[in-house]
């Protein structure tokens, strides 16, 4: 496993594999920070009955991260699919952790940001 260091900013512009999310419809893979943008639109809209997919598990991360309580380096995947680079895993953390900051949370609080290449 290569880990890399990766930016905050280099992961919110980083793409997904995600066209659509939590029921907004779309037709271009969305970076992690337009996946963010939809979950705090439609998270307070969707109780957990309604979230067969758990995507409401970023809120849980999000308190996990900032609790101190998530110390492991947060690894998320990338792949190569049609010529451009993907997150193939770890999307919703990635989401949490661009959340913890945005709420203020100090990145010396949040675990290690890396990718696996």
């Amino acid at each position: 496993m290569a880990l890399q260091a990766l930016s905050p900013r280099e992961l919110s512009r980083t793409q997904t594999l995600f066209r659509g999310f939590m029921g907004r419809a779309g037709t271009n893979h969305k970076t992690v920070g337009e996946l963010l943008a939809i979950y705090r639109e439609r998270s307070e809209d969707i109780n957990a009955g309604e979230d067969p997919d758990d995507d409401l598990r970023v809120t849980r991360f999000m308190r996990d991260m900032a609790s101190g309580s998530w110390r492991d380096v947060l690894v998320m995947r990338i792949g190569e699919f049609d010529g451009n680079v993907h997150l193939i895993d770890g999307t919703h953390r990635a989401m949490a952790y661009l959340a913890c900051l945005e709420s203020g949370v100090s990145s010396a609080r949040l675990p290690a940001l890396a990718v696996d290449c």
